[in-house]
Parts: structure tokens; sequence; C-alpha cells
């Protein structure tokens, strides 16, 4: 059997076990979901579940367990990367119930980042966009850890609108299987193809209008996902950091530029809110498919750019020059409609 065979029968397995279990979840007395209450941030106006996040992990750790021991594939790194996923899912789980506190999850996330760092190891070199500078390696381990826990936090502010985190996600690690195909490690095709399949099995009861959420037990765990692979790209492949930047960079300018501004213009930036650009879109008008089929839309077009990054196709900076006219249309379409929306709602108050 081939490995396209493979991986095909692993992303349809994973879709397919991850909408079964979800369906369980919901039809059962859930025990296992927290309810979702509506609230002045909300973008929904119903009490809905939440928690079906746990459903993508248990996916994600079976078969990432299974793959690590049927291949043999570096096993000591992968049993401190299963339990940094596991406690960060316990984490969330714990965090979907109001159960700890922030200085607590930050704790417990930055001791996950640590152990995972020093298992993996951090980053010699910074490249991006034909940049390659040499960096000393207790920084490259600060920023890996760093980036390990702001990646892990990012996934959950994104994670307000049906759809929103799941299906953008299935587009990253769709991506994410075409290059660790190409760099020959079959494991992590397999793992990220079975990612992608589990998302897509949780997005078609997460899809608008939602039946589910996934919670912080989900939303944490995809974030601390997505930046082990980074970490383990960079280090173990030696793709491209840019490559992962760009491959990433809708959820990171939104957030990014998000907290910024809100720093900027003296608001409490820990605090929860509702003004990031998913959540403008929304209260603009935008249904949630809408803003969630844009979302994917925008991801897959910077897969290709960061596929172009990452295996140096270019080395001249143009997928980040692309990226960045992407952003900057996407972001004046936005703030527009903030506009309209703003002097809408003086009208009519």
């Amino acid at each position: 059997m081939s490995d396209y065979s493979i991986g095909l029968l692993i992303l349809i397995a994973a879709g397919g076990i991850t909408y079964l279990l979800v369906r369980s979840l919901l039809i059962g007395n859930q025990t296992f979901l927290a309810k979702d209450r509506p609230n002045e941030r909300s973008l929904h106006t119903r009490v809905i579940p939440r928690g079906g996040g746990l459903a993508i992990v248990g996916v994600i750790a079976l078969l990432w367990a299974t793959l690590s021991v049927v291949s043999s594939h570096q096993q000591r790194t992968d049993i401190f990367l299963l339990c940094g996923l596991v406690a960060v899912c316990g984490v969330g789980f714990a965090d979907d119930r109001n159960r700890l506190s922030a200085i607590g999850r930050l704790i417990i996330e930055l001791v996950v980042a640590l152990l995972v760092v020093l298992s993996v190891g951090g980053p010699l070199v910074f490249s991006a966009g034909g940049l390659q500078v040499s960096i000393p390696s207790w920084l490259g381990i600060a920023l890996a850890g760093f980036s390990i826990v702001w990646m892990t936090n990012l996934y959950n502010f994104m994670d307000g609108a049906d759809g929103m985190v799941a299906g953008p996600s299935a587009v990253v690690a769709l991506c994410l299987a075409v290059w660790f195909f190409n760099v020959e490690d079959t494991v992590l095709f397999y793992l990220n193809l079975g990612v992608a399949g589990s998302c897509v099995g949780f997005l078609i009861l997460n899809w608008s209008p939602a039946k589910i959420f996934m919670g912080d037990v989900g939303s944490l765990a995809l974030g601390y996902y997505f930046a082990v692979m980074a970490l383990v790209g960079v280090v173990q492949h030696d793709l491209s950091i840019g490559g992962f930047i760009l491959l990433y960079g809708l959820f990171l300018f939104d957030t990014s530029v998000t907290l910024i501004r809100r720093m900027v213009t003296g608001k409490k930036w820990w605090e929860a809110h509702s003004e990031h650009y998913y959540q403008r879109a929304v209260r603009a008008g935008f249904t949630h498919a809408q803003v969630a089929a844009g979302a994917m839309t925008l991801t897959a077009l910077a897969a290709g750019l960061a596929s172009m990054e990452a295996f140096d196709i270019t080395s001249n900076g143009i997928p980040f020059f692309l990226m960045g006219v992407l952003i900057l249309i996407v972001g004046l379409v936005l703030s527009r409609l903030g506009i309209r929306e703003v002097l809408t709602r003086n009208r009519s108050g």
C-alpha cells in the first residue's frame, strides 16, 4: 500500500471517528461538556455546549502514539510532545469550567513549553524572506518557548465564531502534511493528515449554526500542536521559520495587531474582548459561515505563499510582500466595514 493510500485512509478515518465522538458527546448526558452562555462579547445568542475539541485531541493523541510506536519514530521526543499535548488539553478542560486561574494556566503552559524546547531543541538560525541570521542557543530556546506559549493562546483567542478555528486548522494541517512528506518524514505526514481529517469531522458539527463549540480544551491544544510542528520542522528538517510565520499569518496578524492596538489605546489588554477582526466582520454584517469560509480561503492562499518560503523557491521576500498586500486589503475592507457599523449604530441610536 502506498503512502498516499495510507494517508487517505488516515484522513478519512480520523474525520469519521471525530465526527462520531462529537455526536456521542452531544447525544449523551454531556458530562464532558461545559455550557457556553451568551454575554456582551459573544457572537451567538443561545446556550451552546462547548468542549467538543476533546474529541480532536483524543484522535490526535491516539494517532500520534500509534505512529510513534509502530515506526519507532523518535519515541523519547514524542513522549515529551504527547505529554505536553495532554497537559495543555487538561488546562483547557479545566478552563472551560472556570476552575483555573490565568496565572496558574500560564505557569503550566510555560513549564510545558520549556520541556518541549529542551526535548526538541531551539533554532540556531533565523531564516525568513531570504534573510539568514545565526542566533545563540539560549536565544533560540527562549524564542521557541515564547512562541509555543503565544501560539497556544493565540488559537484560543481566535475561537470565537462558528468554524473559525476548525476550518483554517484543517487547511494548515493539510499544508504541513505536504511539507513533511516533501522532507520524507512519513510519520508527521500521516499525523497531519489525521489532524486535518479530525478538524473536518469536527467542523461538520461546528459549522454555522454551530451545534457545539471547540472550547479551550480544543483550541489550546491545536495552538500547542501547530507550534510544536513549527519547532520540529525548523530544528529537525531545516524548514524556514518564515514559512511557518506565513502559514500561521492570518491568526498571528489578527491577534498580534489587536493586542498591540489595545495596549496603545490604554485598554486592559489582558481582559477578554470582542475586537478581533473576525469578530468585527461578524458584527459588521457578515455571517459566521462567510467569515469562516473567508478565513479558510485566506489560509489556503497563505499556505501557497508559505510553501514558496519554506522550501526557498524564492529568496527575495516576495511571499512576505504578497502576504502583506493581502492582509492590507483585508484589513482596509474590515476597517471600512467597522466604520460603517459604527455610523449605522449611531443613526439607529
